[in-house]
């Protein structure tokens, strides 16, 4: 029989916003226990450092220049899968405007629930979509037998609970009580798929996405549980709204495994925990001793918790350390189900049953980033890493200069060798040359109102210093509540 498979994302969770991966404030005990029953990879990386192309990689297998479905997705000039030129408007002395990209996952690129669905298996996607606002790019048109939860008016979030997502005419969630949490109004929709799926007499597996809003920004709980945090000794990690956030999220894993158990289908589902993007920092997280966050060029912008539980396969309790990054899925699940790969879908992922599993290990093969795209923390740049060498390149720099690091010997970005190691840094800067090729990758492309006398708006330095403040801060509040604990 094929196995289920339960897929569990949130939104800019940090790669160490876990009891398991060392938060001394936030309590995860489900989550921290599906580690225990499965594996947790200690290097597994997003495929963007922002929501919507990361999305698109998890359910295409291709990476967002592939696909150029690059930037947050926003209402379409055109109602259509074509280019776009902007995701926001940009002022300022700019070097380069930002590329072309897609307001959605292109209709002509298969999603997994239109790979898993023919062959046999039941879908379910629950939550936060955000891969396309027009109706026809939407789950239920893309794959998904069963769809929602999703918002179908395109409207910014200004809270967590019922009422502050009833205007958006959630698909699916007409009866949303004005004070119910998504959190768990999601997790009862989940629960209800799983059950109706495995009470089923036709024996077909099933394949669940429970995609939450949270952690997202506004910060917005439950008042009992933030107060249970207020009174809690705080570490860099001090956001009690945001701990109580992660704590309903935990809660609705411990749900799920649950259910599984109940209805007995737990030793054959795989279970899949990781998040969309890196932690926002520092508005709601801290991901030090990484630098810098979501919407940055630097590791923690992509670096995402990542746990996997399989019981019939997967041998519990283990850590593993293999750089993966999230256009593997596609890959993963089709192998687990039987599935022969599309001779179209490009192989930008690789399959990970072998290594979870233990029958073999994936060859080493470099990872790429293309975020051609201004945001608060960056500007434009591309970066690759491989075998422990990367090189960030930066298209808003007058200088043209790209940074290097060895991130097996200073894997928090703090020595930048891209000087000392000219060899090195053309080698990687070939090789990422020769992959934006491959992908027919979107560029940035000059600003014919740039000034070069005048410092452009966002730039490596930028970059760099705001990284390098934020860490700074960070570490402040790390050692002060280390003294505080040594006080008490």
């Amino acid at each position: 029989m094929k196995p289920n498979i339960v897929f569990i994302l949130t939104d800019d969770q940090g790669w160490k916003d876990l009891s398991c991966t060392g938060s001394l404030y936030y309590r995860t005990p489900h989550i921290d226990r599906l580690a225990d029953d499965g594996v947790l990879f200690t290097q597994a990386y997003s495929a963007a450092p922002i929501c919507s192309p990361s999305r698109g990689a998890i359910y295409s297998g291709q990476y967002p220049a592939r696909t150029k479905f690059s930037a947050v997705v926003r209402p379409c000039v055109e109602p259509n899968a074509g280019l776009q030129q902007m995701s926001k408007p940009q002022t300022g002395n700019l070097q380069t405007r930002e590329a072309q990209h897609r307001h959605c996952l292109p209709p002509d690129v298969p999603t997994i629930a239109e790979l898993l669905g023919p062959a046999g298996y039941r879908t379910g996607f629950v939550g936060k979509w955000h891969c396309g606002w027009q109706r026809a790019h939407q789950p239920d048109k893309r794959g998904w037998d069963y769809a929602v939860g999703f918002r179908t008016v395109p409207t910014g979030t200004r809270g967590h609970f019922g009422r502050d997502f009833i205007e958006f005419r959630c698909k699916g969630l007409d009866d949303l009580a004005e004070d119910a949490y998504m959190t768990d109004v999601l997790t009862d929709r989940a629960e209800a798929f799983i059950r109706q799926a495995a009470g089923a007499d036709d024996g077909r597996p099933f394949f669940l996405v429970l995609s939450h809003y949270a952690v997202h920004q506004p910060l917005d709980a439950p008042a009992e549980l933030v107060e249970k945090y207020r009174n809690l000794p705080t570490t860099d990690h001090d956001n009690p709204i945001y701990a109580a956030m992660l704590e309903k999220v935990d809660d609705s894993v411990g749900r799920i495994v649950a259910i599984l158990a109940e209805l007995g289908v737990d030793r054959d589902t795989m279970v899949v925990f990781t998040s969309d993007n890196g932690g926002l920092s520092p508005k709601s997280t801290s991901n030090y001793p990484l630098m810098g966050g979501k919407r940055c060029c630097y590791e923690a912008a992509m670096r995402v918790p990542l746990i996997v539980k399989w019981p019939a396969a997967v041998k519990p309790g283990r850590r593993e350390s293999t750089r993966t990054v999230a256009v593997d899925f596609v890959a993963t699940w089709l192998e687990m189900a039987g599935v022969k790969t599309p001779a179209n879908l490009p192989p930008d992922g690789v399959s990970l049953l072998g290594l979870l599993t233990g029958s073999r290990r994936p060859a080493e093969r470099p990872i790429f980033f293309h975020h051609p795209h201004y945001t608060h923390a960056a500007g434009p740049f591309s970066s690759v890493i491989d075998n422990d060498w990367k090189l960030i390149r930066f298209y808003n720099d007058t200088a043209g200069r790209d940074q290097l690091f060895d991130l097996a010997a200073d894997p928090f970005e703090q020595d930048d060798l891209s000087a000392a190691r000219p060899a090195q840094a053309e080698k990687l800067r070939k090789m990422l040359d020769e992959w934006l090729a491959e992908t027919d990758a979107e560029m940035p492309q000059p600003n014919s109102e740039f000034k070069p006398a005048e410092p452009p708006l966002k730039d490596k330095r930028f970059t760099w210093e705001l990284a390098l403040k934020e860490r700074a801060e960070h570490q402040r509040k790390l050692r002060a509540s280390e003294a505080g604990r040594q006080t008490d």
